[in-house]
Order: structure tokens, then sequence, then C-alpha cells
């Protein structure tokens, strides 16, 4: 007589491979997904920290300081105000060394993590909001609160909406505030 080969698995073997690969998934989901969010976290925070030191940059050349994005990637002409609504004289129009900002902006935006964008505009915030001091603020939107803490942790060492450098808006969920510059 001779012996039949069999070819393939025993479904014992098959439900012991998925069960083995199910219990390594379901270890190894999470803490990928953990390192991706800081992934994001970080390039959100880097982006941040570029828009200060190129804002520090374009004072330090220019003298005033800008009221967008836009300032800092494209030079500035006489048509063109500050953030205090005064216009730039020819003479600072020539110290322009830009740009300051290597990223290219979409929309006059700067697209960073969390799917964020770093908003165009920046705003001179009353000097009641932070320290007695007015500020250079950018925003950056959308963002969850649970994204908005794992940035506030990069940037301020814990996370607390209220205090530092990057404040969550209660009034406008969505909206975190970089406070980059003070306005001196």
């Amino acid at each position: 007589m001779k012996r039949s080969v069999r070819g393939g698995f025993t479904l014992p073997e098959v439900l012991v491979t998925i069960a083995i690969v199910a219990t390594l998934a379901a270890v190894l989901l999470p803490a990928l997904n953990s390192q991706l969010t800081k992934g994001e976290a970080s390039r959100a925070s880097n982006d941040l920290l570029a828009v200060q030191t190129a804002i520090n940059t374009f004072v330090s050349d220019v003298r005033r300081y800008p009221d967008s994005l836009v300032h800092l990637t494209t030079a500035i002409t006489t048509a063109r105000k500050d953030i205090n609504g005064n216009f730039y004289p020819p003479k600072l129009v020539a110290r322009w060394k830009g740009p300051y900002l290597a990223e290219e902006l979409v929309d006059n935006k700067m697209v960073t993590g969390f799917g964020g964008e770093i908003q165009a505009d920046f705003i001179k915030s009353p000097s009641n909001e932070f320290n007695g001091i007015s500020y250079v603020k950018v925003d950056i939107m959308p963002i969850t609160l649970d994204e908005f803490n794992g940035l506030d942790e990069i940037i301020d060492d814990i996370a607390n909406s209220t205090t530092g450098q990057l404040r969550w808006s209660a009034t406008s969920s969505g909206i975190a505030s970089f406070y980059a510059v003070p306005i001196q």
C-alpha cells in the first residue's frame, strides 16, 4: 500500500498561527500608534519653533515685527504693514534678507503635524494675556485637546492649557496659540 502525502496545514495549526499573529498585533499596534502621535507632535513643535526663529531673524534685520507668514517667505514692500499696522519704509524694506522660513506655504498657511495649519496672519496679543507683555501670537488649527496636550508637553514641558508659551483656546475649540516672540 502506498501512503498518500498530504499537503497543507491542519486546522489547529492555522488557528494557533492566527492566535499568535493577533496577540502580536494587540501588543504592537498601541505602541506604534503612540509613536506616530509623538512624531506628529514633534513635527508641529519643530514648525512652531522654526516660525519663532524666522520671526526673530526678521526682527533682527528689519527692526519691525511681521504680521504674517508671507513676510517671512516673500520680500516685503512699502505697501505692506507690520504687526502694529505701520507701513514698512523703503529703508527697512531694503534690509529684508529673507526668506526666513524654508517651508512652502499653502494658501499662505503652513501645513504641520496632526494635519493642522499654522495660520497665515499673526496676532499681536494684548499685554494682559501673557505676563503684561504683548507677543506675536501664532495660531495653529484645527487641533484636538489630546493633540494639544502632546504638543504642549514638548513646547512647555507640561500639558497645561492656560500657562506657558502654548495655550489652548477655551472659547474656540480646535485652536492652539503659540506666544512666539515678545514685542518690545
